[in-house]
Parts: C-alpha cells; structure tokens; sequence
C-alpha cells in the first residue's frame, strides 16, 4: 500500500477503539430524481437496444438500464482513459446529489476520465430485479464501454469502475467475478468483450453480504430478496468481496471513515486485508471522521482529500500522467 496509506496494524488499532453506531443503513437519504431514461438526450445511451434482459415492462424510469456520458475536455487527440460511475442507495434506489453528478463531473473535467454514470435496474418491493440483475447491468456498461471505445476516443485498456456504497459492492462484484456473466439469458457481440475493470475505486462500499460479517442489513436483503437455505447461503459467500479476492483482481483505491454510522466500515478494513495479504495492488485511506453517502466529502475535514488521492494513485499506477503544472496528461 502507499506510504500514505493506513497499514494493517493500524487498522487493528482503529478497529479497538472504533465501537460501530450502526451497522445499518435504514437512515440513507431518500433520491430526489427520478433517473428517468431520456431517449432525446444523446448523452443516454440503453444498455440494450431492445428490451433489456428480465425487463418487466419499458418504464423509462424503472425498466431501462443506461449510462449517461461525462465527457473529458477536448485536447489531446490520444485515446483517453474511462471510468463507469455506479452510486449507491442499498439497491432499491440511487442516492443523488452528491455521489452522481458532483462526481462526474469532478472525474470528467478535473481528471480527464470520459465518466459513464451507471443507473441501473433497482429491486422492487415485489423482489423484481434482485441479484443478477444489477449485475447484468453494471457488466453490461463496463463492456459495451470497452466495446464501442473506439467511437468514444478511449484507451480499451484504461476503462476503471469507481462505486459508493451499495454500487461499490456492485463495482466490487464486478471486478472480482468478471470471468463469469452471472448467467445473462441472452448475449450478442458486446456480451462477448472483456468485462473486468482495469482498476477499481471504492467509497465507503458494502462489501460483505453474510450477516455475522458485517453485511448491510438493506442491501443484502435488496439484493438477496427471496432467495433462502442453501442457494441463500451459496450467494452470500459469492457476493462477500473478501471472500472472492484472487490474483486477477484489478488495483484497488479505497476510502473510508472509521465513523461511518450507517455502513460498518470494518466492510472496508476486511476487505483490506485479504487484499493485503494477496499482494493485489490498493491504496486504503481510512479517515478518523466522515459522512456516509458524502461523494466529494467537499465541506469534511481530511476525509475531502480522497478525490487528490485517487488522483495521484491513477498517476502512479500510469493511468494518467502528470505534468509539471499540476494539469493531467492521458498516456499516449
């Protein structure tokens, strides 16, 4: 981990001072837009041309994934490197205002990623889109990025997933099981492309979906909704981040604060640790103080570093380069 990083001793010492306010996310805030697919806004770009896999209907603002482009500044004529954006909301809904467009746009101009911001098919109260369907989703836009990369400008072998919350516990999923397409009933060419991210960014993510390891209580039971005995037990080890780390894991990027009231942050420090012990690339920034669901942290003290962070560590792990202004340059 970088030097700058919280080690794994110290996180014990955070994890025996630290007494967890909550392991629960019931208190997330509500959305206040409705994520609706506008198919005027050349922006929006479907999933799936057609009715997209399990749909239930075409309700623009339930039935049709899509992503939504950032674009980077013009300049260079290199191809650029890209990031699919996923915010989180326990599964059921996505949490805006700061963890959608603030972050995009901070990762389009400020850094020069094309930012593709993922909304994707939210679990019903009836159980409809629960697991896979997310994660049809979400490998759907990191491959239909890769695939058409060429018609955006991007480099095929930059394109990273950055997710808070609950879309990092997508983002997570998406990496660690890229080799498998969670049983997608029906595939054409894009579905034939590289799915696993060249990196991954995490903001104060669920990671865990076993309720003695530190599992959110909505987000598991969101995803997982129906889904009992064995086959239930069978997807919460699958879908535990911790527990699927292997030597194909992309780098990681992760922050946290050791005060987050509504996800446990040992979710983050468990995860950590494997990927320690896995030698797999990560730079872990655990702040003394933070608020779930903050996005750029803007107005907290420490936490609101993150952002230069993941700057610097895109730089070293040669996804951006730096110039001597302080500005980013894309590798040619």
């Amino acid at each position: 981990m970088h030097p700058n990083s919280v080690t794994i001793a110290a996180l014990v010492l955070l994890l025996l001072t630290y007494q967890c306010a909550s392991a629960n996310d019931n208190a997330l805030p509500s959305a206040t837009t409705t994520n609706c697919y506008n198919p005027s806004d050349p922006n929006e770009i479907k999933l799936w041309e057609s009715r997209a896999p399990g749909s239930a209907d075409d309700d623009p603002c339930r039935d049709i994934p899509f992503v939504r482009i950032y674009p980077a500044p013009d300049g260079s004529q290199a191809p650029r490197p890209a990031i699919l954006l996923i915010p989180g909301g326990g599964y059921d809904r996505l949490t805006d205002r700061k963890e959608q467009v603030p972050v995009a746009s901070y990762f389009s101009q400020k850094l020069g990623l094309t930012t593709f911001l993922l909304y994707y098919r939210l679990v019903q109260s009836d159980g409809t889109y629960r697991y896979p369907v997310p994660m049809w989703d979400g490998q759907r836009a990191l491959k239909l990025i890769r695939y058409r990369a060429k018609d955006y400008g991007i480099d095929s072998n930059r394109i990273g997933v950055f997710g808070f919350s609950a879309g990092g516990h997508l983002a997570s999923s998406l990496a660690l099981h890229s080799a498998t397409d969670f049983n997608l009933p029906v595939h054409d060419a894009v579905d034939s492309i590289n799915g696993r991210p060249d990196f991954l960014g995490l903001g104060y993510p669920v990671i865990s979906m076993i309720p003695t390891q530190f599992a959110s209580p909505n987000s598991r039971s969101h995803l997982l909704y129906g889904y009992r005995g064995n086959e239930l037990d069978g997807l919460e080890k699958y879908l535990s981040g911790q527990d699927n780390i292997t030597r194909n894991t992309p780098p990681v990027f992760l922050f946290e604060s050791m005060d987050d009231k509504r996800i446990s942050p040992q979710n983050s420090v468990i995860f950590a640790q494997v990927l320690e012990a896995m030698h797999i690339p990560a730079d872990v920034h655990l702040f003394a103080h933070g608020v779930h669901g903050a996005g750029l942290a803007t107005n907290i003290s420490k936490e609101k570093t993150w952002p230069d962070l993941f700057r610097q560590w895109l730089v070293r792990q040669g996804f951006l380069e730096s110039q001597g202004d302080g500005q980013l340059s894309h590798k040619p």
